[in-house]
Order: C-alpha cells, then sequence, then structure tokens
C-alpha cells in the first residue's frame, strides 16, 4: 500500500527538501542546490541539451513511489475530467502573407492533424497533490527559471491551465503544432503499452524561413525525418516548441493511459491563458474515453 506523505492543508511552497526528497530524487537532481558542484553540472547539460536539440529530459527525476502515488490520484481524477474529442485542427491558425503564391506553402498550411484526448484542469486538482507541491516549490521554480536563463518566473495564475494533466487512450492523439512561445515543461506519469511517444523536428523553422519544404518532408515521413524524445514514467522533459514542430504519436492498443503532467509559467506574476480556450473549454462535455 502506497503512503500518503501529505497532509490536506499543505500547499506545496510550504514543503521542506525533506518531504520534498520523498517525491523528487534530490540526491540524483539537486534542483535546490544549483550553486553546488552538482547543481552547476545540471544546469549546463539541461542548458547544452537544449541548446543542440530544444529538448532536455531528465530520467528518475521522480521517486518510484511518488510515479505510483501521481498515475492514482490521475486515475481518480479521471472521471472529472474533459474529453476533447478528435476534431483535426490546422498547424497554422494564422496567414502568411509570403505563402500567397506558393502552391507548396498552400498545401503545407492547409494539412489537418488527428488531436484528442482528456484533460484534468488545474481546479479539479487538489492543493495537497504532489503534483502541486512540485509546481508550486520555490527551489523547483527557479530551476525552471535557470534552465530557462530569464530574470522572472511565475507559475501561472490561470485557474483553469497553470498546472494539468493530459491522459491519452488508444487512438488518442496530440497532433503536429508548434507551441505559442518556448518554455513547456512536462512530467511523464505513464507510459501506454504502444504508441504515445513524443516526436519531433528541433528548429526546423526560423523567423525568416517557415521552411514549408522541411515540413512537407516531416509530415509525410516521420519515421525518416523527425526525433523523438525518450521517456519513461517520472521523466521531467524541457522542450522549446516555438520553432520546433511536435506532436504526441497516436496511443497504441494499450491496458493504461498515456498520463502527462503539463506546468505553466510565466515572466508575469498574473498570468492567464486566452478566454477564447477557456470557454471552448467549458463547452465540452465531461466523460472519458470507452
Amino acid at each position: 500500500m502506497l503512503k500518503t506523505i501529505l497532509s490536506p492543508n499543505h500547499i506545496g511552497a510550504d514543503f521542506s527538501v525533506e518531504v520534498m526528497n520523498e517525491i523528487i530524487d534530490l540526491d540524483r537532481y539537486p534542483i535546490h542546490e544549483l550553486k553546488s558542484k552538482s547543481g552547476k553540472v545540471l544546469l549546463e547539460t539541461c542548458h547544452n541539451s537544449l541548446d543542440s536539440s530544444a529538448a532536455s529530459s531528465l530520467h528518475g527525476f521522480l521517486r518510484p513511489d511518488a510515479i505510483e502515488r501521481a498515475q492514482l490520484a490521475m486515475t481518480e481524477l479521471l472521471p472529472k475530467s474533459y474529453r476533447f474529442p478528435n476534431v483535426p485542427r490546422k498547424t497554422f491558425p494564422f496567414p502568411d502573407p509570403n505563402s500567397a503564391n506558393s502552391l507548396l506553402a498552400n498545401e503545407v498550411r492547409d494539412m489537418k492533424h488527428d488531436n484528442s484526448n482528456n484533460q484534468i484542469l488545474n481546479y479539479q486538482i487538489p492543493n495537497n497533490s504532489e503534483l502541486r507541491a512540485i509546481f508550486l516549490w520555490p527551489p523547483f521554480v527557479d530551476f525552471i527559471r535557470q534552465v530557462r536563463r530569464v530574470e522572472t518566473l511565475f507559475p501561472s495564475q490561470c485557474p483553469h491551465l497553470a498546472l494539468t494533466s493530459k491522459i491519452a487512450f488508444e487512438g488518442d492523439t496530440d497532433g503536429w503544432h508548434y507551441d505559442p512561445n518556448d518554455g513547456v515543461v512536462t512530467l511523464l506519469l505513464q507510459q501506454s503499452e504502444t504508441g504515445g511517444e513524443f516526436e519531433y523536428a528541433p528548429n526546423i523553422r526560423s523567423d525568416s524561413d517557415e521552411n514549408y519544404s522541411g515540413l512537407k518532408r516531416l509530415f509525410d515521413n516521420p519515421e525518416k525525418e523527425a526525433r523523438r524524445v525518450v521517456q519513461y514514467a517520472g521523466t521531467l522533459v524541457f522542450f522549446n516548441g516555438r520553432n520546433s514542430m511536435h506532436r504526441v504519436r497516436p496511443v497504441g492498443p494499450t491496458v493504461k493511459p498515456r498520463i502527462v503532467a503539463i506546468f505553466s509559467y510565466d515572466s508575469r506574476s498574473s498570468q492567464l491563458f486566452g478566454e477564447s480556450y477557456v470557454r471552448m473549454i467549458h463547452g465540452l462535455q465531461q466523460g472519458v474515453a470507452t
């Protein structure tokens, strides 16, 4: 039987190093001691990986018992989750004036990609959740800030999307897309038996070149053109997705769904996500995949 290390009244920012070390493997990843020799090596490793390949993975970031507790917690919340049915979406929601006279550009821009999953929203996750403890713990926030090499960083204040979890069943996928900004932080909690791999094309576009020919090759032959981020349950991943096209491959036959936690931070202390997305969420019926 799994032990519970958090009381109902705990808030992540109040946790001691001793308590957090039962959740995060601080012996392996000393995020609370970044000025130490091992802490500096950890930061340098993350920086080098992000600079060279737009992604950095920390395997075994969570303790094994903490992984099991997180899996159980998200599974118990699943009946309250929001189901995003498969509505294929375009990769490019905004127009590109430079593509007006290009058949290739228009072909790529008109492609639609499947997208479906269940999502547990921030307000549905209890305050004493160990995921919230990680999300709010000041040494973790400062670690994210230093990995991102920014002056200020705050947990998002969005009641819907600050801290979320996506759960993908057989056939679910997070289709090809770019992120609106760099700085995604995810924590894989459970792998599916087949499929569900995270794959991407690092820095496939630049601010001056959308590289439609490269995208066409990627979409037509991802087995050859895409990289995959190796992840196991308990892996923390940093990813620069603003110029790196990426997706989660469709989940194959599986008993266990793919479960990932998503942490959102911002340079602004009062950041909220757009109202249109929130209205869309509330327009969905609650329920799980069958």
